[in-house]
């Protein structure tokens, strides 16, 4: 025989049925009105919630990991006055050890920022039509560091530059670094400037004129008051030498030879007289 199916009246309460389900058996018996579409849309509001609340605690973890390993650039572009107005609409490009570039723009404040940089050392330039190229400034990105850096620059037609290398006197002539190269223009107004890693610097938006350029380094003698002058456009090459200093112990060990030398050939020649009396 055929089995006969059996169906079960279910034992749930109304509390415990779908919230759909109970909704139409109110509306059936004329209790309420007919508003499933609320009921659903209260619920869909409820589950988007959910969502975004989860959307952001994920996105808000990885930004601050983002955060914790890489490190931001920071600064603005001005111009070489005295009053140091800002420079917008400045190409800004920083090129890391492996090669690669990002690249910004300065705003109408002159102020620009780059987010999520590896850590190491970066070359900062800056570039704009009318205005001197700034190149190869050093930066050291370490992660989760803000670092400000500030450029000046000037426009080509009314000032002048000057750049260089400086190298040691040794047959070599290897390149000199973080040199502190200062021009002293004739109203007394100073201008510094440092070498890269490369011996080489270069100093922008000077007004036209004569000026006095001096190094300094720990460790080296300076080089001082060497006469520069600057035409409105022009880029003026001035290579300098600087021969390193000898440490004090190695003086003091030389000295101590000397004297050991002399009292020497002083107890020499002094047994030669007694020998010959």
């Amino acid at each position: 025989m055929w089995g006969i199916p059996v169906c079960q009246t279910s034992t749930l309460s109304a509390k415990q049925r779908d919230p759909l389900h109970n909704e139409m058996i109110r509306y059936l018996s004329g209790a309420v009105q007919w508003k499933p579409i609320v009921a659903r849309g209260e619920g869909m509001r409820r589950l988007t919630f959910f969502l975004l609340c989860w959307l952001w605690l994920i996105f808000g973890t990885v930004f601050a990991q983002q955060n914790l390993i890489t490190g931001t650039v920071q600064g603005h572009v001005i111009d070489t006055s005295t009053t140091h107005l800002p420079i917008e609409s400045v190409r800004v490009v920083l090129v890391a050890a492996d090669g690669s570039e990002t690249v910004t723009e300065t705003d109408n404040n002159g102020r620009f920022e780059i987010v999520g940089l590896a850590p190491g050392h970066h070359l900062l330039s800056c570039y704009k039509d009318g205005y001197w190229d700034v190149v190869g400034k050093t930066v050291t990105v370490i992660a989760g560091g803000n670092h400000d850096v500030s450029l000046r620059t000037a426009e080509r037609a009314k000032t002048g530059a000057v750049r260089g290398n400086v190298v040691d006197t040794s047959t070599a002539q290897l390149p000199i670094k973080d040199v502190r190269v200062v021009l002293l223009a004739a109203s007394g107004l100073k201008t510094e400037g440092e070498t890269a890693s490369n011996g080489e610097f270069k100093i922008v938006g000077l007004v036209p004129g004569r000026y006095l350029l001096s190094c300094y380094k720990k460790g080296y003698g300076d080089r001082v008051d060497k006469p520069v002058t600057v035409i409105a456009g022009g880029e003026h090459y001035v290579p300098i030498k600087m021969s390193a200093k000898e440490p004090p112990w190695l003086l003091l060990i030389s000295l101590g030879v000397a004297a050991v030398l002399i009292v020497g050939i002083a107890i020499v020649v002094g047994l030669r007289d007694r020998t010959s009396d």
